[in-house]
């Protein structure tokens, strides 16, 4: 492999992972507002096609778990 090619592939490796983390920050920022809106978290998880647990652990980072609910979310 060439050393360009080796640049090349590190370039887009980059791009990629900042593409990856923006697209978690939007998924994120969807499911909280999707919870805080009323849906439950098991339509959440089915929409995403992520487990309940994910979909907790995304909350959890706003301080939201099943015991500690918001504005009477489900």
């Amino acid at each position: 492999m060439s050393e360009d090619a080796l640049e090349t592939a590190h370039q887009a490796y980059q791009t990629a992972q900042e593409a990856l983390h923006a697209a978690r920050r939007r998924l994120a920022d969807a499911i909280l507002d999707a919870y805080v809106n009323g849906e439950s978290v098991g339509q959440i998880a089915e929409r995403t096609c992520q487990s309940s647990i994910s979909v907790w652990n995304t909350l959890a980072v706003q301080g939201i778990t099943p015991r500690t609910h918001i504005n009477g979310s489900p």
